[in-house]
């Protein structure tokens, strides 16, 4: 990911807008979790997602396979998601809530979910988000994204996640007298920190399909472990266009830059 120097002379256009790649079941995935929803096909009128995105994340790792130009005829909005060393073409599922929460999918059913344009739950990765919220430092709810607020603000995150180690735990077997079964049980995980977000002055950004000027913000987070980790956004006053973000200290890492806005 390249950004130009603020010295230097840059055209401004706004990228594309495209639409919902309305989906067959979106009716029945609007009102099941994101879990759920996870393991339903894609099915795109006129098309299927195999032909709309590009191929599984899992499939190409280490490859390049966000096509620029697939992005700008599609009518559908789209981001180029980085992931597990790869990048690929996600195009815009559903929308909900006024626009806040928008979910991408990928050929292999990989859900991302973004809330007022910042990662809030992934499904069908090797690791997943399950939940990402923000409050004021005092517990109260925000009045505004935390990323489209002044440098030096500070709020707090809380994720939830499902372990990756789930427990084992050994049952009674109500249907067969005297047997025990053995059963892995996930485990949700809550990470909690302090976050600070520190904001430069606007430079020319270039995105696949066009180039902004967008300030740099970084979120610091002091997790509840001692650790701290840190996010990259790139906003204007409206909105993230960009982002590399990991979900928790040693969490998954999950990047992406609007193609097509919606």
């Amino acid at each position: 990911m390249k950004t130009a120097r603020a010295t230097q002379r840059f055209t401004f256009s706004s990228p594309a807008r495209g639409t919902v790649a309305t989906s067959v079941v979106s009716r029945a995935l609007r009102s099941r979790s994101l879990a759920a929803f996870g393991t339903l096909a894609c099915l795109v009128s006129l098309s299927g997602c195999a032909q709309i995105v590009s191929s599984s994340l899992g499939d190409v790792m280490g490859k390049d396979k966000f096509d620029a130009t697939r992005a700008s005829e599609l009518p559908y909005a789209s981001l180029k998601l980085k992931h597990a060393n790869s990048t690929a073409l996600v195009v815009l599922a559903t929308l909900e809530g006024n626009g806040r929460i928008a979910r991408f999918e990928s050929r292999d059913r990989g859900i991302l979910e973004l809330r007022d344009g910042v990662l809030s739950a992934t499904s069908g990765f090797a690791r997943d988000v399950a939940d990402r919220r923000e409050q004021s430092t005092t517990g109260r709810a925000l009045a505004r994204p935390a990323w489209l607020m002044a440098s030096g603000t500070t709020y707090q995150v809380s994720v939830s996640a499902l372990s990756p180690y789930p427990r084992r735990l050994e049952r009674q077997d109500a249907a067969y007298t005297g047997s025990q079964r053995r059963d892995d049980v996930a485990v949700m995980q809550v990470h909690e920190a302090t976050a600070r977000l520190e904001c430069e002055t606007a430079a020319p950004y270039s995105l696949p399909l066009a180039e902004l000027p967008l300030q740099h913000c970084r979120e610091i987070l002091s997790w509840d472990d001692g650790s701290t980790t840190r996010n990259d956004l790139w906003r204007d006053e409206n909105r993230v266009w960009a982002a590399d973000m990991t979900a928790w200290p040693d969490g998954p890492q999950f990047g992406w830059e609007v193609a097509k806005a919606w």
